[in-house]
C-alpha cells in the first residue's frame, strides 16, 4: 500500500471516484444472486398483495392506515415512506420481484457510500474508513434487510440518515448555517422517520459527529457543550420531524407507539410481559449476540420469536453480568484509546446509541430479535473493528506483499462476501427460507408455524399438520396455528374438529377475525346456520371494521335466502373492503337476482372501468345484457 503519512486535509475529505467505485463493488456483487428471488415472507402482504399500493388512485390509503393495513388490532408501526417507494415501483413495472430486489441492493450501496463519506467528513483516518465501509458493504447479517424486499425499511431510513448527517456537516461547516443544506438535512430526515420509525436516533448520530467533528478524541464535553451554544436552534430543529411522526402515528393508529387496540404479543416478542429488570438485562445479552453475528455470522435466521432464544431472569443471572462485565471492559478500552484510536470509542457509541432504541432496553417492541435491526447499529462495531486492526496511515492498496492487518481485512471481506453469497440463497424462496427457519431455530413456534403453510402451499397436508400441532405444543397460545389447524380440518373435511380448532383459537385471542369468520363459516357449512349467525354477530359486533366478516357475513345471509339482508351486508363490504371487486360483483349478482338489473349493470361497469381486464365481471355483464333486461350502457 502507498502511505500517506498523516492526513490534514485543506477542505473537507472526499471519498473519490476510485474508492466509491470499489465500495460500490463490494456492495452489489454478493447480492447479485439474490436478485432472480421470489417474493418471500411479509413480502406477501406488504408488496405482492398490497391493494393499496396497487394503483395511484389508492396513494391516500397509504398514508391513513398501518403498516399491514386491516384491522387495527394489528396496528403496531407506521410506514407510510417504505409503502410508497413500493408503491412507486409496482405502478412502473408491476409484481416483478427483480427489480424490487435491484433497488434494495441499489439502496444498500448507497448508504455504503454515505456511511464513509460521512465518516471521511468527521476526518477519521481514511484507511480505517475505508476498512470499516467494505465490511459494511458484505457482512451476511445484512442479508435480510437486503435481500429480504420488506428489509428495505432498514436500508432505506438508515441511507436518509446518513444523508441528513452529511448534510448536517456541511450546512454547520462554516460560522453560520447553510440555509440550503440545513433544509435538506430537515427533509432527508422527515422522509427517513416516515420509512421506519428507527430513524429518530438521527439527532443522536449528529450530537455523537459533533464530538469527533474534527476526527479527534479529545476535549469531548467542550465540543458537545460548544455545539449546544453556537448551534442550539439548528439542533431543536432537528426534534420538528421526530413530533410530526408522533403526531402522525397518534392520528392514524390512536396511540403514540402502537394502536389503542393492539398489544405486542409475547409470541413475537416473549420480553414483552416482562418486568423492566428482566427485560433490560435480556436486551444486553440481545445487543451481545447481535455483536457477535455481525462478526461472527453463525446460524443466522430469519426468526427468533417465542422459545427460540434462551432468556435470563434478570441482571443476577451469570450470562448478563459476563455481558456487564464485557460492557465496562469495552468501555474501558474506549477510554484508554480515544486519543490514539477515536474511531474506535466512536464506533462503540454509534452501535449502542442506533442499537438500544430497538432492541427492547427502554420499552418493548414487536419483535425480540431481528438481523434486519443490526442493519446500521453494524456500521459502528465495523468501524471500532477497522479502528483497532486497519494500519490507518495507508489509504490505497500498494505494491509489495501485504502485512498481515491488510491480509485480514482482504481475509475478512472475501470471507463475507462469500458467506452472503450463501445466505441469498436461503432468501430465494419461501420454501427455502421456511425449511432453514425450523432447521436453525426448531424450539420456535412460529417457524413451525410458518413452515407448517408453506407445505400445505405444497400440498403436503399431513406434515402442515404436524408442525401446527409442534407449534401449540410449543406454544399453546399460538391462535394463528389454532386456526390454521381448523382450516386444515376444514380442507380435509373434518368439520367438527375444525369447529374445535376455531373454537380454540378463539378462546386465546377473542379479536383474532380469521378465527371468528373460519368459526362461524364452518358452523355454515355443518348446517348449524343459527350458531354461525349468532358467531358473525357477535364478531361483527367486536370487530365492527373486519371486511372478511363483512364478506362471508354477506354470503351466509345468501345461502339463507335473505337476499335484501344480503344486499346490504354487501354494501357494507364494500365500503370495508375500500371498494373491493370481489364484494362489488357479489352485489351485483344479488341486484341482479332482486331484479334491480340497472343496479347491477351499473356495479359491474364500474368495476370495469377500474380494471378492464376484469374476466368475472365481463362475463356476468355479457350474460345480464343479453337477457335484454338491463342497458349496456
Amino acid at each position: 500500500m502507498t502511505r500517506l503519512g498523516p492526513e490534514q486535509p485543506v477542505g473537507p475529505p472526499r471519498l473519490g471516484p476510485v474508492a466509491s467505485a470499489l465500495l460500490v463493488v463490494l456492495s452489489v456483487v454478493p447480492f447479485l444472486n439474490g436478485l432472480g428471488g421470489e417474493f418471500t415472507y411479509d413480502d406477501h402482504p406488504i408488496v405482492r398483495d398490497n391493494t393499496r399500493i396497487e394503483s395511484p388512485s389508492r396513494v391516500g390509503e397509504i398514508f391513513t392506515t398501518h403498516y399491514f393495513g386491516g384491522s387495527m388490532a394489528m396496528g403496531t408501526n407506521y410506514r407510510p415512506g417504505v409503502l410508497l417507494s413500493f408503491a412507486i415501483q409496482r405502478w412502473i413495472h408491476g409484481n416483478r420481484p427483480f427489480w424490487f430486489h435491484a433497488v434494495n441492493v441499489a439502496l444498500h450501496a448507497g448508504v455504503t457510500i454515505l456511511l464513509a463519506a460521512w465518516l471521511l467528513r468527521l476526518r477519521f483516518p481514511r484507511g480505517a474508513v475505508l476498512a470499516a465501509a467494505s465490511l459494511f458493504a458484505v457482512v451476511p447479517i445484512h442479508v435480510e434487510a437486503v435481500t429480504s424486499i420488506v428489509g428495505r425499511g432498514e436500508s432505506l431510513a438508515a441511507l436518509l440518515a446518513l444523508l441528513s448527517a452529511v448534510l448536517w456537516l456541511r450546512a454547520t461547516e462554516g460560522e453560520g448555517l447553510e440555509k440550503g443544506a440545513y433544509a435538506g438535512c430537515l427533509v432527508s430526515f422527515l422522509l427517513a422517520v416516515f420509512v421506519k420509525e428507527s430513524a429518530v436516533v438521527l439527532p443522536g448520530m449528529v450530537l455523537l459527529g459533533e464530538l469527533f467533528r474534527d476526527g479527534r478524541g479529545d476535549g469531548l464535553a467542550g465540543k458537545l457543550g460548544r455545539a449546544v451554544r453556537t448551534r442550539s436552534l439548528a439542533l431543536a430543529g432537528l426534534l420538528v420531524p421526530v413530533i410530526l411522526l408522533f403526531v402522525a402515528r397518534r392520528a392514524v393508529l390512536g396511540g403514540y407507539l402502537i394502536s389503542a387496540q393492539a398489544s405486542i404479543s409475547d409470541l413475537e416478542n416473549p420480553l414483552a410481559p416482562l418486568k423492566s429488570p428482566a427485560r433490560m438485562a435480556n436486551s444486553l445479552l440481545l445487543l451481545a449476540r447481535y455483536a457477535a453475528k455481525t462478526f461472527w455470522p453463525q446460524r443466522l435466521s430469519a426468526d427468533y420469536s417465542a422459545h427460540a432464544l434462551p432468556l435470563v431472569p434478570g441482571f443476577v443471572d451469570r450470562s448478563a453480568a459476563a455481558v456487564l462485565a464485557g460492557a465496562a471492559a469495552l468501555f474501558c478500552a474506549a477510554l484508554a484509546v480515544l486519543r490514539s484510536r477515536p474511531l474506535f470509542g466512536f464506533g462503540l457509541l454509534l452501535f449502542l446509541g442506533t442499537a438500544l432504541p430497538g432492541s427492547n432496553f427502554f420499552f418493548p417492541i414487536g419483535t425480540i430479535f431481528a438481523e434486519r435491526l443490526a442493519y446500521l447499529p453494524s456500521a459502528g462495531l465495523l468501524a471500532a473493528a477497522a479502528a483497532l486492526f486497519v494500519p490507518t496511515a495507508y489509504a490505497v492498496p500498494r505494491r509489495g506483499p501485504l502485512r498481515w492487518r491488510e491480509a485480514l481485512l482482504v481475509a475478512a471481506i472475501a470471507a463475507g462476501s462469500a458467506a452472503t453469497i450463501a445466505r441469498n440463497r436461503v432468501w430465494r424462496n419461501d420454501s427455502a427460507l421456511f425449511a432453514d427457519t425450523v432447521r436453525k431455530s426448531p424450539g420456535s413456534a412460529k417457524a413451525r408455524y410458518n413452515w407448517a403453510y408453506q407445505l400445505s402451499r405444497e400440498k403436503r397436508a399431513g406434515e402442515a399438520r404436524g408442525e401446527l400441532l409442534e407449534a401449540v405444543r410449543i406454544f399453546p397460545r399460538h391462535y394463528e396455528a389454532w386456526g390454521f389447524l381448523g382450516k386444515l380440518a376444514w380442507d380435509a373435511g373434518s368439520l367438527d374438529e375444525s369447529i374445535g380448532y376455531y373454537r380454540k383459537a378463539k378462546e386465546v385471542f377473542p379479536a383474532f377475525e380469521y378465527g371468528r369468520w373460519g368459526l362461524a363459516k364452518t358452523l355454515q357449512a355443518a348446517r348449524r346456520l343459527g350458531e354461525a349467525e349468532a358467531e358473525f354477530l357477535a364478531a361483527v359486533r367486536l370487530l365492527p371494521e373486519s371486511y372478511p366478516l363483512a364478506f362471508h357475513r354477506a354470503l351466509l345471509f345468501e345461502e339463507e335466502g335473505h337476499l335484501e339482508r344480503a344486499e346490504r351486508e354487501w354494501r357494507r363490504a364494500l365500503v370495508l373492503g375500500s371498494g373491493s371487486h370481489e364484494a362489488r360483483l357479489a352485489r351485483a349478482k344479488v341486484l341482479a337476482r332482486l331484479g334491480r338489473k340497472d343496479d347491477a349493470a351499473q356495479e359491474a361497469h364500474r368495476i370495469l372501468a377500474e380494471r378492464p381486464s376484469n374476466a368475472p365481471a365481463r362475463e356476468f355483464l355479457s350474460k345480464l345484457c343479453s337477457s335484454g333486461d338491463a342497458t349496456g350502457s
